[in-house]
């Protein structure tokens, strides 16, 4: 039943969907400042579900059966210098770039498809067992997400499982993580159906703070956009790019990260 009622609220709008209690143990992590640099057009019909940089490039996958697919965008102008979409009966979901190819997800077609870059031509796929929700690159290896408190890292040329780690803020579990970017040696994970963004610590699994991106949408905005999801890390600038499902805007966060080794007091 539970996952019956998940697939409900993933394939119809969450508008309006009352969001669920943080994990109690968030509630004692830092709350981290940011300043918007930039605000950008976004394509509201993209059902966001994972974003990453390609050299200044952007790659964004959006999902829903019968409407999921795969673009490459300039920052600066939302129509699309390339764009792939995936089969009718696949429900996408979150990506990764490593090097010039970039994973895409499926939500339960336990299939990866990838896709070369910037021209996104399908090359080979990969399959898995379980839901796909969010993915990132670490340098090394991919790092999965499947809607729980548990992360999976995946070899790169098999997918195969490498190892798991649970997230944890204190002694409690982080449940609802979805899409994940990695950033500075740390992992960002947006947890679904709220507007956190919490930094992991990669070799703990402990939660270093929060982002809470919820003034970033005018109530009017709100109104016609669904949940927070998406996140990019533009090296070469040194910003965090974020936006959600159905959103008008991007936006370009400057932030300091806090240190890992130890979770935020």
């Amino acid at each position: 039943m539970k996952f019956l009622l998940l697939a409900i609220s993933l394939m119809t709008a969450t508008f309006g969907v009352e969001r669920p209690a943080l994990a109690s143990g968030l509630d004692t992590v830092a709350t981290l400042p940011f300043t918007i640099i930039a605000k950008r057009a976004h394509d509201r019909r993209l059902f966001t579900q994972g974003m990453a940089f390609h050299g200044e490039l952007l790659v964004e996958s959006g999902g829903n059966y019968r409407e999921s697919r795969v673009i490459v965008r300039e920052t600066d102008h939302p129509s699309p210098r390339a764009e792939q979409r995936l089969p009718a009966t696949w429900f996408g979901e979150g990506l990764a770039v490593q090097g010039d190819r970039a994973v895409v997800l499926t939500w339960r077609e336990n299939t990866a498809q990838v896709l070369s870059l910037p021209g996104l031509e399908p090359l080979s796929r990969f399959t898995y067992e379980g839901e796909g929700w969010g993915l990132a690159w670490d340098g090394q290896s991919f790092i999965q997400s499947d809607g729980s408190e548990r992360l999976t890292w995946r070899d790169p040329e098999t997918f195969g499982v490498q190892h798991t780690m649970t997230v944890r803020a204190g002694q409690d579990p982080v449940p609802m993580l979805n899409e994940l970017e990695w950033v500075d040696g740390r992992l960002l994970a947006n947890i679904w159906l709220s507007d956190w963004i919490v930094v992991i610590d990669p070799a703990t699994g402990k939660v270093l703070g929060k982002l809470d991106l919820a003034a970033l949408l005018n109530p009017a905005e709100r109104r016609h956009a669904d949940v927070t999801n998406g996140i990019a890390w533009q090296a070469s600038q040194r910003l965090l790019w974020v936006s959600g499902k159905n959103w008008p805007w991007m936006f370009a966060l400057r932030l300091e990260l806090p240190a890992t080794g130890k979770a935020s007091e």
